[in-house]
């Protein structure tokens, strides 16, 4: 090799080894750089950290103190913003009315599981099938609307509510604040918080109270001030009898067995063409005519009878020839129906022209004395004996209507009525038990009389008041004062919908009170 080829490659090994170095301290810098950025981003991410659970535990406990409960918008009604504490009060009454209403039928439990979180349960009521949260959040938001509807209406008029209603309204918070103390709340906001949530106050729990009391009556005002001439309600009637007439009839059904329909036919066939137009008649067909297993159903002769139906109450396949204005009393027919066919036979149709009574009563409870709980002959002998006790003292009175009132208040275990002096009014055929009605309607019936009656209940000692007004014209009044205040809530709330705020509804309850 060349001395000018080996001093240039020295030259080009230095070179080399030099940038090594450079590259190898490139490197360190660069690491040293790395994990100083690391430690400054590990610090600036653990300071974001910090600062976002600051800022977290800040919002729960501006959450919590009931701030947004209070002052963010759930639902707008016009030109009321209801928050969410507010809303609440229509929620949580909406669910008690709905629970009330089902647990009274004994429904409640099979409707809603009250064990469970009623937010995931179907209901069946909701058209959209959601769930009953869905129901009861829709079903207060709809009843919101209507209370402010009704309230600005009485607004624009200047309405004012009555004596009584504005002392009870005034008499609210002493009232909260008494509950409070016996809850063991430290006062009427704290005990508001616990039964409607967050944000619960006596303010707004007062404003609550006042809309709806005013939408009340104001509603009630309303609907009294329509005003109707005999003419006016005798023409409504007429035009809308088939909503009020009541008929009475009697059906035979004969099911259609095995896809077998004209053997099914031929059975109603036969028994109509038996009939003579007595319903004497008909009970004997229908007995004939009656599978083996049923008959002694059919020995009974009430068994076929209908009475006093409406129309929305009979089959539509033979309503309308029920309600015909034609028909007369002993007609039959025989209708095909979707399980069978039908013998059906007129009977007659209430038009409702007779006059209402009001009564005075008072009720002795029979006894259940039996194993079964069934009441004994012995229990109802010592009805009797104190049903004629009560009778003897009466007779031995003045006898005046005065007299049996303060009698029916001491004696009468009528809950519903002996408070005001066994007093019931405006009674109209078929409301009472037959027992009672019978004694009520009786032809001969006049002003003063009285006598005793045993129903299922007991023994009632019963004293005639008086008539009351024409049960049509009672009808027609009643529901002609529905439509004409309907009509004018139709046209008054027509400006007005619910509106939602999803930020505001965030802070309604989720939960709901047993």
């Amino acid at each position: 090799m060349s001395a000018s080829r080996e001093k240039r490659l020295r030259r080009e090994l230095r070179e080399a080894e030099a940038s090594s170095d450079t590259v190898k301290k490139v490197k360190k810098q660069r690491k040293q750089m790395t994990a100083v950025q690391a430690k400054k981003l590990r610090g600036i991410i653990g300071t974001v950290i910090g600062v976002l659970v600051v800022v977290a535990f800040a919002l729960l406990i501006f959450v919590n103190s009931g701030f947004l409960q209070k002052n963010a918008a759930a639902v707008t009604v016009g030109s009321h913003k209801l928050s969410p504490a507010l809303f609440n009060y229509y929620y949580q009454d909406t669910y008690n009315n709905i629970k009330n209403s089902y647990s009274s039928y004994g429904y409640w439990e099979y409707m809603v599981d009250t064990t469970k979180d009623i937010e995931s349960q179907d209901c069946a009521m909701s058209e959209d099938g959601g769930t009953w949260g869905d129901y009861i959040r829709q079903s207060a938001i709809t009843n919101a609307t209507q209370m402010y509807t009704l309230y600005d209406a009485a607004m624009a008029e200047n309405f004012t509510l009555s004596e009584t209603a504005q002392t009870a309204l005034d008499n609210i918070p002493q009232t909260l604040e008494s509950y409070a103390k016996q809850s063991d709340f430290t006062d009427a906001n704290e005990y508001l918080e616990d039964y409607y949530g967050k944000g619960s106050t006596v303010d707004s729990y007062m404003e609550y109270v006042k809309v709806q009391q005013i939408a009340s009556e104001y509603s009630q005002e309303k609907t009294d001030s329509f005003t109707y001439s005999d003419e006016e309600l005798r023409s409504y009637y007429n035009e809308n009898r088939q909503d009020f007439d009541r008929v009475t009839f009697r059906v035979f059904n004969v099911a259609t067995e095995d896809d077998d329909s004209i053997a099914a036919k031929d059975t109603a066939d036969n028994m109509a063409a038996e009939l003579d137009g007595t319903e004497k008649s008909f009970v004997d067909a229908a007995y004939q005519a009656a599978p083996e297993d049923s008959k002694e159903s059919y020995e009974d002769e009430s068994y076929t009878l209908r009475s006093n139906y409406a129309y929305s109450s009979v089959s539509a396949d033979y309503s309308d020839w029920l309600f015909a204005d034609e028909r007369t009393a002993g007609e039959s027919q025989v209708f095909a129906t979707t399980t069978g066919y039908s013998v059906v036979m007129f009977v007659s149709r209430e038009n409702n022209q007779y006059n209402t009574v009001d009564v005075r009563h008072i009720l002795v409870q029979v006894g259940t004395s039996g194993e079964d709980g069934s009441s004994t002959d012995e229990d109802w002998t010592a009805c009797e004996d104190a049903i004629n006790e009560i009778l003897a003292e009466w007779e031995a009175s003045d006898m005046t209507e005065d007299t049996f009132a303060s009698m029916a208040e001491e004696k009468s275990e009528d809950t519903g009525s002996s408070a005001n002096g066994g007093l019931y009014e405006d009674i109209y055929k078929g409301q009472m038990v037959p027992e009672f009605n019978d004694w009520c309607f009786d032809e001969s019936r006049k002003v003063g009389d009285y006598g005793v009656v045993k129903t299922d209940y007991g023994y009632h000692l019963i004293y005639f008041s008086g008539f009351g007004e024409e049960y049509w014209k009672s009808l027609a009044d009643t529901a002609k004062r529905s439509d004409d205040y309907n009509a004018w809530y139709e046209e008054t709330s027509a400006a007005y919908e619910g509106k939602t705020s999803w930020f505001g509804m965030l802070f309604t309850n989720k939960e709901l009170a047993a």
